[in-house]
């Protein structure tokens, strides 16, 4: 990147605590009332940005009163008393700017969240017709809740922002909340992430100690702590905290609620991003079940149920059984939302995604295409949602060899990346390893090179030497190298990914089974058969265990098997092998897909050296 111009101020990184600081200050010298709305997950960052706009509105001659909602209140009590303390700061001190917090815990247990909520989507005009300038702090935890409630919460506010940069809070008596893992995506600060998850297992033991209820352990402490190493991919620490968690959730004996279906979801999805889905499925299960007896089928969260077992399927190669309820999920989300809401275009997403890994590209591309427009209609163009749409679409089109359109929305994605997160994300080394990936695909292996440096470099430097995605960058830098006859730098590379994955996944997980089919491939390109073929077996009888017998991966290792038996002359071992890849492959891809006309003239060939015909 090129250096600025001298007399160029540097850009605010959007989402910091400086430029979210300025925004607010600017808004509240422009506009004589309203109400923005803005998004955060640390309350300490919280904190930091309200001191930092109490000084910007004091250089303007103008106050800022903070006002902390009571915990566990009744909804209309809590929206009488808010009202009550808004009137009187407009008639003491006009053209103010008022600060309101404590959303997440305000709302008495006794009353369900949506109907507290929309007793205040009731009082809406109350609190609109003010003349003050208010700002609303909510997680995104409630928020998720709050646009089931009242789907058009956004045309209450004239801005809604998102504070991204996180900091950690040291202090013993600093509150934590909740993380949304609506958005599948990794923290913003890794080390962060990791400080918090650790501070959260401390602070529950302490909360526990001093009489917490269970709701509150679970919600505020176990869960966030959990999806914080999710993060950071600190999988043995994860695998060690669920143990805990498994223990205590049992221990408390929770009655049916939709808290407790919630918690069995959340943990689900944890198991199945540690591979371990039989695990997930029945909790999967019970938290659907949950859901459809205490809400109604007609439920937002029934819908996000839905979805999650469509996507544990999905991980599972399980097709046939996902795509109903991705359907369903779709379905639901459009009756209870309407067609102009963020899930909706989430659920087109997933279930574009299933009809890709099929090979039924003619009924992804409609809707990734409508997906795409959907969320930059609602959520605008510099949004990171819309940077996974672009990345989905590009991903399909290259599937599909039609490399010239995606290139161009590969680029896009990274540049909305780069713009809206920075230049050291995650994200953004995960666009720079997809389009060193089309590159490498075109054979255009000088100029994917440097992007998989790059993109392993940032993956090191963000996440530290033991991540998975630093595995993932090692394994696809050893795949360019293959490819270019490099074999002693491909192999080294290989090994290396190969031992990552075992001490941070362990044993038994899909990437460690990958990673065995991948240097066993190297070994038979160079001929190296005895080393290959343990290989292939480990990785074939790993995939069985874990992914069952009927998973696209079981097929690709019963094919590679089956090449090195036919060019050992062992041809009478490779046909069973061959055979039932391909009754796999037909199956799951249909009997013209390319993967499955390989597999079919493999087992031909076969069959004529065998003299079988």
């Amino acid at each position: 990147m090129e250096a600025s111009d001298a007399t160029q101020k540097p850009a605010l990184q959007p989402g910091s605590i400086l430029e979210l600081s300025k925004r607010l200050a600017l808004w509240a010298r422009r506009n004589p009332q309203g109400l923005v709305r803005v998004e955060y997950s640390s309350e300490f960052a919280r904190q930091r940005v309200v001191q930092q706009l109490q000084g910007l509105l004091a250089s303007h001659e103008m106050t800022l009163h903070e006002i902390s909602l009571p915990a566990y209140q009744e909804a209309e009590a809590l929206v009488l008393n808010l009202l009550e303390q808004l009137h009187q700061i407009a008639q003491d001190f006009p053209d103010s700017v008022v600060s309101i917090s404590g959303f997440a815990t305000a709302f008495s247990h006794q009353e369900p969240l949506p109907d507290a909520l929309r007793t205040v989507n009731f009082n809406r005009d109350k609190f609109a017709d003010l003349p003050l300038k208010q700002i609303w702090w909510m997680t995104p935890a409630l928020m998720q809740t709050v646009i089931h409630a009242m789907p058009d919460l956004n045309s209450w506010f004239s801005q809604r922002l998102q504070l991204t940069e996180s900091i950690l809070d040291t202090s013993a008596n600093a509150p934590f909340l909740s993380i949304d893992r609506s958005i599948d995506r990794p923290s913003t600060n890794i080390n962060d992430a990791y400080d918090r998850a650790h501070h959260l297992i401390r602070q529950f033991e302490t909360a526990k100690q001093a009489g917490a209820t269970a709701e509150d352990l679970l919600t505020t402490y176990l869960l966030p702590a959990l999806e914080a190493l999710a993060d950071v991919g600190a999988q043995k620490e994860l695998r060690d905290l669920t143990g805990q968690f498994e223990g205590f959730l049992g221990s408390l004996k929770l009655k049916d609620s939709p808290t407790l279906a919630m918690s069995l979801d959340r943990l689900a999805h944890l198991y199945g991003a540690q591979g371990r889905y039989g695990e997930a499925e029945p909790l999967s299960r019970k938290a659907l079940a949950l859901r459809e007896r205490l809400l109604g089928t007609e439920h937002p969260s029934v819908a996000t149920s839905l979805n999650n077992l469509a996507e544990l399927y999905h991980s599972q190669g399980r097709y046939s059984e996902a795509e109903p309820l991705y359907v369903q999920a779709l379905a639901m989300t459009r009756r209870i939302l309407g067609e102009e809401h963020p899930d909706v275009a989430t659920s087109l997403n997933n279930l574009a995604g299933l009809y890709h890994v099929q090979g039924c590209y003619s009924e992804a591309e409609p809707l990734f295409v409508q997906a795409l427009a959907m969320r930059r209609r609602i959520l605008g163009e510099e949004h990171p949602d819309v940077a996974q749409s672009l990345n989905n679409l590009a991903l399909l089109y290259y599937s599909q060899g039609r490399y010239s359109e995606a290139e161009p929305l590969y680029v896009q994605a990274l540049a909305l990346k780069r713009r809206i997160l920075g230049e050291e994300h995650p994200d953004v080394a995960t666009s720079l390893n997809n389009l060193a990936g089309l590159y490498y695909s075109q054979g255009r292996y000088s100029e994917a090179e440097p992007l998989y440096v790059q993109a392993l470099a940032m993956r090191r430097r963000i996440l530290g030497e033991e991540h998975p995605d630093v595995a993932t960058s090692l394994n696809n830098l050893a795949l360019l190298y293959y490819s270019q006859g490099r074999y002693s730098e491909a192999e080294a590379l290989y090994v290396q990914a190969l031992a990552m994955r075992r001490r941070i996944l362990g044993e038994e997980h899909p990437d460690v089974a990958q990673s065995f089919n991948n240097l066993a491939f190297l070994y038979k390109s160079q001929g190296r058969y005895s080393e290959a073929e343990p290989l292939y077996v480990q990785a074939l009888a790993m995939r069985r265990r874990i992914l069952g017998e009927e998973h696209p991966d079981v097929a690709q290792s019963l094919n590679n098997l089956a090449g090195l038996y036919k060019s050992q002359g062992r041809y009478s071992e490779a046909e069973p092998l061959f055979v039932r890849s391909l009754e796999i492959r037909e199956r799951k891809l249909g009997t013209e897909h390319p993967y499955t006309v390989g597999i079919r003239n493999g087992l031909e060939e076969v069959r004529r050296l065998m003299g079988g015909g």
